[in-house]
């Protein structure tokens, strides 16, 4: 099974990746007006720093691998000695607070399993890196072939609707890319330069691992907090660091979720969280973390994708973003023949 998943989310990451990287390749391509080579410009831009960043990532997590043992028993030490100063003022039995220290350095564990585990994961994809590269490089140059492969297997009074469709996509793709690289940026400059006034050890590496981890909506940002207050309480010798950990970063979430991404990413990739979550819990179920990933991607491009024919267009806005506040629209705009997707499974009685 997990082999199946590896496979579908490296066939996933394919598409995604072709996808977000055609508007790149089509600008080269006008300027350079050679695909091959527009494609190979394309792949310096963008594969080549995305390399670098893997290795500062990679680099550091090794160096931050290395400390751990010694400041979990340092952690583990100083749990004893605030246990024995509970029991003592509370006269608890040493037996129960001895259970709830095992306890929490059970907790302590999983995130830092979870990074270790999510840097294997990472060694994995890595490995798959050149298939994934030359796959894509043949979607890209043959692109126009499979575009009118499809064309010409719809009727003619499809196709407007389709190439002005493809065109959606290819903006869609191309806000996504460069809205989601500045969260990142925004994300990581701003979360960092908070650490390092903070005093946490290596601030950029968390403050840019947490504006990665945003790819993955609420689970990544939560494993982006969790994990450096996590390394604080092992390290820092007072409790007001790991405190301070955790008001920096509610308060770069707030301002993410309200300011950042709202003005950056736009309207058009915005998903009610109910779909979201959905999305994420099928995404991680049939492709693990590689599906996680994917899932705000693929539920944008499957709302423009909706809204592109009438039958389907209810869809996109019931998975919009402030569902709330447009309910009375599937009543009023939508109460009508051409809206109703269900007549294809049922039809109303003579």
């Amino acid at each position: 099974m997990v082999g199946g998943e590896g496979h579908f989310g490296a066939v996933g990451f394919q598409f995604f990746f072709a996808l977000m990287l055609m508007p790149l390749v089509s600008f080269f391509e006008s300027k350079l007006r050679h695909r091959i080579i527009a494609i190979i410009v394309a792949y310096l831009v963008a594969v080549v720093p995305l390399f670098g960043i893997l290795f500062f990532f990679f680099n550091q997590s090794r160096i931050l691998f290395n400390e751990l043992p010694s400041l979990r028993d340092k952690l583990n030490n100083v749990s004893i000695w605030f246990m024995d100063w509970f029991n003592q003022q509370f006269n608890i039995n040493p037996q129960t607070s001895s259970d709830w220290i095992d306890n929490i350095m059970a907790t302590i564990d999983i995130p830092i399993e979870l990074l270790q585990g999510s840097f294997q994961s990472g060694t994995n994809i890595l490995a798959n890196t050149v298939l994934i590269v030359l796959t894509t490089y043949f979607l890209l140059l043959y692109r126009t072939a499979f575009k009118n492969f499809l064309l010409s297997q719809l009727g003619p009074k499809y196709r407007e609707t389709t190439q002005q469709l493809f065109e959606q996509l290819k903006k869609l793709a191309k806000r996504y890319m460069i809205g989601q690289g500045l969260v990142i940026l925004i994300l990581g400059l701003l979360i960092g330069f908070g650490l390092w006034l903070i005093g946490v050890p290596y601030p950029f590496f968390w403050g840019f691992l947490a504006g990665f981890l945003e790819i993955i909506p609420y689970v990544g940002t939560s494993i982006g907090a969790i994990l450096p207050i996590t390394y604080m309480l092992m390290v820092s010798d007072s409790l007001w660091q790991p405190v301070a950990v955790l008001i920096w970063y509610i308060i770069i979430q707030q301002l993410e979720g309200n300011v950042i991404s709202p003005n950056v990413m736009g309207s058009s990739i915005k998903v009610n969280p109910l779909f979201i979550i959905m999305g994420l819990f099928l995404g991680g179920f049939m492709w693990g973390v590689s599906g996680m990933v994917l899932a705000l991607p693929v539920l944008a491009i499957s709302k423009e994708v909706f809204r592109s024919y009438d039958v389907l267009e209810p869809i996109s806005y019931l998975m919009e973003d402030g569902l709330s506040r447009k309910a009375d629209i599937f009543l009023g705009k939508f109460d009508k023949e051409e809206y109703r997707f269900l007549k294809l499974f049922f039809k109303d009685k003579e």
